[in-house]
């Protein structure tokens, strides 16, 4: 897929939410989106940092946690009222297994810390679930979703054995959904980057031989993603100079 989708109006007159705006890739989606003319909404579950870095770039911003139901409930309701439809969703909010300063043992299964499993899954898959449940009926037929997955989605990731696990279950989630939400006229579409230079990669596996994309690579795909008219798909991306690419399922080549 290329990534030349940077022209400036081309979302002009589009509603576009972003999960996780406050940091990282969706720092970066929510720049693009406003740079393209979109109204944009930014919702993270850090307010203080989350609205400087949305309303900085021209968006709006509400505090939402998206592994909470309630806080979902807040926020349908606020849109609903405010601008009434979306065109695009971006459900990118993510974390790994254990915060960034943590030793990388701590992210082995073996150290497994319940507290820190519960939250990690309310936020990579409750969030994408309860995301899509709340939001669904705020979709404007033609609109498309794209889910922030990743490349431990669809490949194994002994780093993180948890977290590769909680983005296959996204990963199974977007190419499952093809159908039912293609009845809706809806498309949705998982992006799987490989690594990015975020803040949730441990400080430990930041070597001199590690190489990461930064977060505009991603943001570009995304924008790219949601003018597609692929639907169900997973796409790889895995460098900033290759575009990124379906990873078919198994048995599975086209439809």
């Amino acid at each position: 897929m290329a990534t030349g989708s940077s022209i400036e109006g081309k979302l002009e007159g589009k509603n576009v939410v972003i999960t996780g705006a406050g940091s990282g890739i969706g720092a970066s989606v929510v720049a693009a989106s406003v740079k393209q003319g979109a109204k944009t909404i930014g919702l993270d579950i850090d307010a203080t940092r989350g609205k400087q870095i949305v309303e900085t770039a021209g968006g709006i911003f509400y505090p939402c946690d998206v592994s909470q139901n309630a806080s979902w409930e807040v926020i349908t309701k606020s849109l609903a009222s405010t601008i009434g439809h979306i065109d695009h969703l971006h459900l990118n909010a993510g974390i790994q297994i254990a915060p960034p300063d943590a030793a990388l043992q701590e992210y082995k299964f073996g150290s497994l810390r319940i507290d820190r499993y519960r939250k990690m899954m309310g936020v990579n898959v409750d969030g994408v679930v309860l995301g899509l449940h709340h939001l669904l009926p705020l979709m404007k037929p033609g609109g498309s979703i794209v889910v922030t997955g990743s490349l431990a989605g669809v490949v194994p990731y002994d780093i993180d054995p948890l977290y590769a696990m909680s983005k296959h279950a996204v990963t199974g989630l977007v190419r499952s959904l093809k159908w039912e939400l293609r009845d809706q006229g809806l498309r949705i579409n998982a992006l799987c980057p490989g690594g990015i230079d975020t803040g949730i990669i441990p400080n430990d596996q930041r070597t001199d031989e590690a190489i990461f994309m930064h977060p505009d690579h991603v943001a570009g795909e995304v924008m790219a993603l949601f003018e597609t008219a692929e639907s169900g798909a997973t796409w790889a991306k895995v460098a900033t100079s290759k575009p990124a690419y379906i990873m078919y399922p198994p048995g599975k080549r086209r439809d």
